[in-house]
């Protein structure tokens, strides 16, 4: 039995609350049950002459997650942690516009940096006397922009430019690292990294990966062509709409109020709860925390219909959704479907994909320390496929889309 916990790498009632993608959380909270059917993940071979060893970051804007490899690709340490980057705001239009503080920005980077020391520090002593680690980063736009103390400006923005958009190799702790390349300013190297572990470029028939963090990203391609877009989706899919529930089991409990009659397809709870909101078991839902999820959801689900309209196909054409991230282990299809988060007709296709930016860093480091050709020689057939990033606030559907999805139905 596990205990709730102030812990920020600890336990949040039974769940681990940073998500590595291990799979190994109870599968049942509250009687709501994990999506059972997971993404087959291709097999890691990291043996190597040299004698390295693999270590993966995930960066992102509210978490990081490190994880360290052994020669068969299995796990054998990981170390997550909240990103100490939060004291300058818990999104990424906050930690920029700290960022034009030149110590603000220089005291971000060095909080990072220092996390991302102390994991090599502890996989060090996982290792043998002989054998050295070789790091593989993905992590949003911003983040790597911080990361490397680049100026993030130019992200926050119009026309939201990038000036560093491609792969780099560096060293961080004393150690070689590559950091994966992002796609635009809001879709980054963690996005490529799914795109990566959902082997989305070898597909014949058109996948879906999202990402429902403290930015919903999404990704919908084939190997012929990529479409990705990114919405704000704040922190009500990391248990930021209310407090003591996780979003997936919020997403749960919003459709049972529904079926009860207790709240209405506009959200409103039904007196006498509207004012004082409702306890369900040990949580108060309150009318704030319904609207949290119905603007999250709102931009989510008006996200994937411009998404694929753009894309030119339907939603029957789609062969798989992927959910990215520890939200995926415990959202119930039927349920999101129900309150209008995920369309009715993706329900029995959908699937967790864990940690997938971890996973794709991981696929990067396989390649690299096999002695493959590196990751990047496949990845420039990107600059052939009809790649096209939309900017969501620019579609002209797009805000009468949003107030339609808002509803729950």
């Amino acid at each position: 039995m596990y205990n709730t916990t102030s812990s920020l790498t600890g336990k949040k009632g039974t769940r681990c609350l940073i998500c590595t993608g291990c799979g190994r959380c109870p599968g049942v909270i509250r009687g709501m049950q994990v999506v059972t059917e997971k993404l087959e993940l291709p097999p890691l071979s990291l043996q190597n002459t040299e004698g390295i060893r693999l270590m993966t970051v995930d960066i992102g804007t509210t978490t990081i997650a490190m994880q360290l490899y052994d020669a068969d690709g299995k796990v054998v340490d990981s170390f997550p942690s909240v990103n100490p980057q939060v004291s300058y705001g818990a999104d990424v239009l906050s930690r920029i516009e700290a960022a034009r503080d030149p110590g603000k920005a220089a005291d971000m980077q060095k909080k990072v940096l220092g996390l991302i020391e102390k994991g090599v520090q502890r996989f060090s002593k996982k290792i043998q006397e002989k054998e050295s680690i070789q790091m593989v980063i993905a992590a949003n736009t911003t983040m790597t922009y911080l990361l490397m103390g680049w100026d993030p400006a130019e992200l926050g923005r119009a026309p939201f430019q990038v000036s560093h958009c491609g792969a780099v190799d560096t060293q961080i702790a004393g150690i070689s690292c590559h950091i994966i390349p992002g796609l635009s300013a809001f879709v980054g190297g963690d996005i490529t990294a799914g795109i990566l572990a959902c082997q989305m470029l070898e597909q014949e028939e058109p996948m879906l990966l999202i990402d429902l963090g403290t930015n919903g990203e999404m990704a919908l391609g084939n190997r012929q062509k990529l479409y990705a877009c990114a919405t704000a989706a704040g922190p009500a899919f990391e248990g930021g709409a209310n407090r003591g529930i996780w979003g997936a089991d919020m997403v749960k409990l919003l459709q049972k109020l529904l079926e009860e009659g207790l709240m209405d397809r506009q959200g409103l709870l039904k007196e006498p709860y509207f004012t004082k909101g409702i306890r369900i078991g040990d949580v108060l839902v309150t009318k704030e925390a319904v609207r949290a999820v119905q603007l999250a959801k709102g931009a989510i689900a008006a996200g994937i219909e411009i998404l694929t309209e753009s894309y030119g196909i339907r939603l029957s054409d789609i062969s798989k959704v992927v959910l990215a991230g520890g939200f995926g282990y415990y959202l119930d299809p039927k349920a999101a479907a129900a309150i209008g988060l995920l369309p009715k007709e993706l329900t029995d296709r959908t699937v967790t994909g864990g940690n997938t930016a971890l996973s794709g860093a991981a696929l990067v480091g396989n390649r690299m320390l096999t002695g493959q050709l590196r990751a990047w020689d496949d990845l420039r057939r990107w600059h052939e496929l009809q790649i096209q990033i939309l900017n969501l606030a620019e579609q002209v559907k797009f805000t009468e889309t949003f107030l339609k999805k808002m509803d729950f139905c």
